[in-house]
């Protein structure tokens, strides 16, 4: 006997008053006569659950996911590095199935708020499943839209969820096949919707055809199946009209790098003349060059003759069982050393010292140091890409008194091959032999192939910081580069560059300025650094899992790479489950969970790029991919006319073809919009983050006026924040 059919006996024994009962034809709600069976998916005990549930909490010993597995250890495997999470994602889709017979599902009657709510709910501390209220519900639409394909109903985030939070969905009989049927509860949820305790006060089975052990299995399933219906109750919907209900918890995004900013000091640093300035590099002369070292606490692989390729591999990790209050009481697991929430510090692995670049407004800028010493830009490269990029910004701002500082981020950096830059390479300076290149000028694939094994070249810059074999390691390459801009700007006020060992950086006045990658890393360094204020984010994009997939630069590759490695194909379930776990993993390294906390802590410009080739402006299947998702979770008005708002700005202007994604350094395909970026950012930078000037709205996307008149976001409270937190003016 199968166990459906057992089930579906066994209900019939349970419901039944009598074994001879008159023949009664099942009806739907509005009276019809069932004339087929629309199912929710729902059995446990064979793996068939929604995803994400909390169900996958159950066993757990450090509040951690707890996903069955067949190697708990093998990291590489995409539900093993779920186990290493607090939480499931703020960003992803909720997916559930159906079964019908004959027909199919009717998509007309998957209506978001009616047949398909979201709830943000509480819970009981401690206990994860047990729901004990309804916070609010969310918008449809605003929030969340609900799609089906085929039998697969899911669930889709419009803006991210709260970190931290329960959400539960609640589906109900409005659900209908395409000839009218209801849908109802599979067998295993009708047992889970029973009233009364599957085990008495001793743990026995108070059913004699069920064992003990069955009993107490279907007990737990039950007891907080009733603590979500009792909620969805409270709101108005009837526990006999819901099919199917579940919840989640989202994961931590911003404790870890908060808490690592708040250890954060000034780490040593050398830096001194390169006797060059920015005519060495064709640009006006108007900057002096220098180079310098600075040391880093690293949480990261570092290769070694034990292992070789541990920059692919490794991932942070904490001290074991180093529970902070209030989970510190709770008995965790003493052994554990996944970071979260519960346990946020990573341990230091080692002390990296790397390469630094400065530029400083010199005579033909026609500024002179302020008392305070110079303004400062912290420039964040782009992928592929190293610190030199900053050159390209460094006479424009000279021009308005600002110096520029630039390191790598993890896996960048300058090669002795590379040219007419190898000058800067840091084993052919002074620091050779102290620091190191932050690629760690490892050989592991080759360049012009990317295939897998030495060439005898070291990799290009940022060959490995995307890293599909280990998605923990690329969220951490992604936190350790935003950590390392928090130690980078606590050093500012520290750093002498003339060699009189005073400070010739004005802390108290900096503004970060990054452009791709740059932006991206920039955006979580920005919500979680005080001392910084304003930011200008040039062609950033979130959702980073699905966007980089829908990139015409990226995806491509990522496509061919899966398919070789792991024969994943675009439009089955396993490429599609990829992407979720991996934006899982990701979420809180990826901007889009950040952008609503760093557009409400500083003034920020975007700019996008109409058409990008490498980050898009959306991805038509992931609402939170791209660009446009950025401004939208920002908040950030558009424009194309000048700004000016002495509480500061939050704004977004887009940029027309033949601009493209490197226009903001490069001119190659459009001078005047590279000449109209700098611009802005140069108003930026000379009003503290209160005005952008427009020279050329030519190349800008149009917008009305009244549109782009620059405010305050309408949050009263985010304008206090704006006004009490920025340095706007």
């Amino acid at each position: 006997m199968t166990k459906r059919i057992f089930l579906v006996l066994l209900t019939t024994l349970i419901t039944a008053q009598a074994w001879a009962v008159p023949v009664v034809y099942p009806t739907n709600k509005d009276g019809s006569i069932i004339t087929g069976v629309l199912t929710a998916d729902f059995n446990p005990s064979a793996g068939v659950t929604p995803v994400p549930s909390n169900l996958f909490f159950l066993g757990t010993t450090d509040f951690t996911l707890n996903p069955p597995v067949d190697d708990p250890n093998d990291f590489g495997d995409p539900l093993a590095a779920l186990s290493t999470l607090d939480g499931f994602s703020t960003t992803e889709k909720w997916v559930t199935t159906f079964s019908s017979e004959p027909y199919e599902i009717d998509p007309s009657s998957v209506v978001p708020g009616q047949s398909v709510r979201m709830f943000e709910v509480s819970t009981v501390f401690g206990t994860i499943v047990n729901v004990s209220g309804i916070v609010r519900e969310l918008t449809p639409g605003l929030e969340f839209v609900a799609v089906m394909q085929g039998n697969t109903l899911a669930i889709i985030p419009t803006s991210p969820l709260k970190e931290l939070t329960t959400y539960m969905a609640v589906l109900t009989n409005d659900i209908k096949d395409s000839n009218g049927n209801d849908a109802t509860p599979d067998q295993f949820y009708y047992l889970a919707k029973r009233a009364t305790p599957w085990v008495d006060e001793n743990g026995n089975s108070t059913y004699s055809l069920i064992d003990n052990a069955t009993a107490a299995t279907l007990e737990g399933l039950r007891q907080f199946t009733a603590t979500q219906e009792a909620a969805a109750e409270s709101v108005g919907i009837a526990k006999e009209d819901i099919i199917l209900s579940w919840t989640a918890q989202t994961q931590s995004i911003t404790p870890v790098l908060k808490n690592l900013r708040s250890i954060a000091r000034p780490a040593p640093t050398t830096v001194g003349p390169t006797g060059l300035n920015t005519a060495a590099v064709g640009g006006a002369g108007a900057a002096d060059l220098y180079a310098g070292i600075i040391t880093l606490p690293y949480y990261l692989g570092v290769p070694s003759a034990e292992n070789p390729v541990a920059p692919l591999t490794d991932f942070w990790t904490a001290e074991p069982g180093a529970y902070v209050a209030p989970f510190d009481a709770l008995g965790l697991d003493p052994t554990s050393t996944f970071v979260t929430v519960a346990n946020p510090f990573p341990v230091i692995t080692s002390m990296q010292t790397v390469p630094l670049l400065m530029s400083v407004p010199n005579a033909n800028s026609g500024h002179m140091k302020p008392a305070a010493g110079w303004p400062v830009v912290v420039y964040g490269h782009g992928i592929t890409r190293n610190r030199t990029d900053m050159l390209a910004i460094a006479d424009t701002a000279a021009a308005v008194g600002y110096a520029v500082v630039a390191i790598d981020f993890p896996l960048h950096g300058v090669r002795a091959e590379d040219g007419p830059l190898a000058a800067l390479y840091v084993g052919n300076g002074p620091f050779a032999g102290i620091a190191n290149e932050r690629t760690f000028d490892v050989d592991y694939v080759n360049n012009e192939t990317g295939a897998p094994g030495p060439d005898g070249v070291t990799d290009a810059s940022g060959t490995h910081i995307i890293n599909l074999s280990s998605s923990l390691t690329s969220r951490d390459n992604l936190r350790q580069g935003q950590t390392d801009l928090s130690v980078l700007a606590v050093t500012l006020p520290h750093i002498s560059y003339d060699g009189d060992m005073l400070p010739d950086l004005d802390g108290s006045t900096v503004t970060y300025v990054g452009s791709s990658m740059g932006a991206i890393m920039g955006t979580p360094f920005l919500g979680a650094e005080p001392t910084i204020s304003n930011g200008f984010l040039s062609v950033p994009m979130g959702g980073l899992a699905r966007g980089l997939e829908g990139s015409p630069t990226f995806g491509p590759s990522i496509r061919a790479g899966l398919k070789a490695a792991a024969g994943l194909e675009p439009g089955t379930s396993d490429y599609e489950q990829f992407f979720i776990v991996l934006q899982t993993v990701i979420d809180s390294g990826d901007p889009i969970n950040w952008s609503a906390e760093t557009a409400r802590h500083n003034n920020v410009v975007l700019h996008e790029v109409i058409g990008d080739t490498v980050n898009p402006n959306f991805v038509p299947t992931a609402p939170l991919s791209g660009t446009e998702p950025m401004i939208r979770a920002m908040g950030l008005t558009s424009y194309s006319s000048t700004q000016v708002n002495p509480d500061g700005l939050d704004i977004a202007g887009r940029f027309v073809p033949p601009a493209s994604h490197g226009s903001f350094l490069s001119p190659a395909t459009s001078p005047a919009a590279t000449a109209e970026m700098q611009k802005q950012m140069a108003s930026f930078l000379i009003s503290r983050g209160t005005a952008v000037q427009v020279e050329d709205a030519s190349t800008m996307v149009a917008v009305p006026a009244e549109a782009s008149t620059a405010s305050d976001k309408t949050d009263p409270d985010v304008r206090k924040q704006k006004l009490t937190g920025k340095k706007g003016g």
